[in-house]
C-alpha cells in the first residue's frame, strides 16, 4: 500500500506507564509502514490481564505527555471513554466508521501468539492489517505458527532493536525507590512523581 493520509495505525495497550520503549515501537511503525499517523489507544480495561495500577484517565494523560512534540503521533480516548472491557475489534470498527482508510494494529509477538483468544480475530484481520514488532525471527515464526495461512497474509513485520524499558521494570524501580527516569519521558516522570503513582 502506498503511504498517504488514509493510512494509519493504532497502538493499543495498558501503558502503565508509557515509556521510551513504547515510543521506539511507535516511531519504528511510523517509518516502516509509511503511515501518516500512529494513534496511541490506552485501554480502559484489558480483558486478558489483571487490573491496571494507574487509572484509565491517568494512563491516557501520560500517553498524551509521552507523545507531545512527536510528529505523526496522536492519542485517542476511544477505549477510555467507552468505559468497559476494551476489545480491539470494537475499536477498529468504530475508527473505520469515522476515518475510512487502510488501518494497521500494532502489537508485539507475544500478542500475536495469543491472538486466537481475542474477540473475533478472523473478522479483525478482514478489517485491518497487523503490524507485528519482532525483536527475534524465531519468536515471530513461533507466533505465526499459531494463526491460519489466510491470517498470515494480513501481517507485516516491523523490525525493532531490543529496548531495555518496560512498564513492569518502571513500576518495580519506583516501588523500591529507585529512579526509572532513563526509561521515561521527563514529563511522564514528573507526572508520576507529582501523583505518587506506583508507590504501593
Amino acid at each position: 500500500m502506498k503511504s498517504g493520509e488514509n493510512n494509519y495505525a493504532i497502538f493499543g495497550g495498558s501503558f502503565d506507564p508509557p515509556h521510551l520503549g513504547h515510543l521506539a515501537v511507535a516511531q519504528a511503525c511510523l517509518e516502516h509502514l509509511e503511515v501518516s499517523e500512529v494513534i496511541w489507544v490506552p485501554n480502559h480495561r484489558n480483558p486478558l490481564r489483571n487490573k491496571a495500577f494507574a487509572t484509565a484517565v491517568q494512563r491516557l494523560q501520560m500517553c498524551q505527555l509521552a507523545t507531545e512534540g512527536h510528529e505523526g503521533m496522536a492519542v485517542s480516548d476511544i477505549e477510555v471513554s467507552r468505559g468497559s472491557k476494551s476489545y480491539t475489534i470494537d475499536t477498529v470498527e468504530e475508527l473505520l466508521m469515522v476515518r475510512p482508510g487502510n488501518l494497521w494494529v500494532i502489537m508485539g509477538v507475544d500478542a500475536l501468539d495469543g491472538i486466537m483468544g481475542w474477540k473475533e480475530p478472523e473478522k479483525l484481520l478482514r478489517l485491518c492489517r497487523l503490524a507485528v514488532v519482532a525483536r527475534a525471527e524465531a519468536d515471530l515464526n513461533k507466533a505465526l505458527s499459531q494463526v491460519t495461512e489466510d491470517m498470515r497474509d494480513a501481517i507485516d513485520m516491523v523490525p525493532l532493536k531490543p529496548h531495555k524499558a518496560s512498564s513492569t521494570q518502571v513500576r518495580f524501580d519506583i516501588l523500591r525507590e529507585a529512579t526509572p527516569e532513563l526509561m521515561l519521558d521527563p514529563k511522564v516522570w514528573d507526572y508520576i512523581k507529582e501523583r505518587g503513582l506506583y508507590r504501593d
